[in-house]
């Protein structure tokens, strides 16, 4: 039993546990960074021509003649 114990713990023990937490944080930020990029829903153009307008970056009349090619 002691060479076993010798050879199958201390070091490799905490090496193994070192890689698993190593894994499951890598697995949790990938988990993370899918969840974040899938919340990202994609605009019409036309929510877009009314963010525009509401910025300021078009007038009306832009906004109006753009629709309408919409």
């Amino acid at each position: 039993m002691g060479i076993f114990h010798t050879m199958f713990g201390g070091w490799a023990m905490m090496i193994g546990m070192m890689l698993f937490w190593i894994v499951l944080i890598a697995i949790g930020f990938y988990l993370l960074h899918r969840f974040i990029n899938d919340r990202k829903e994609e605009l019409s153009p036309m929510e877009i021509l009314k963010i525009r307008l509401a910025k300021g970056e078009i007038t009306l009349d832009e906004f109006e003649q753009l629709s309408k090619k919409l």
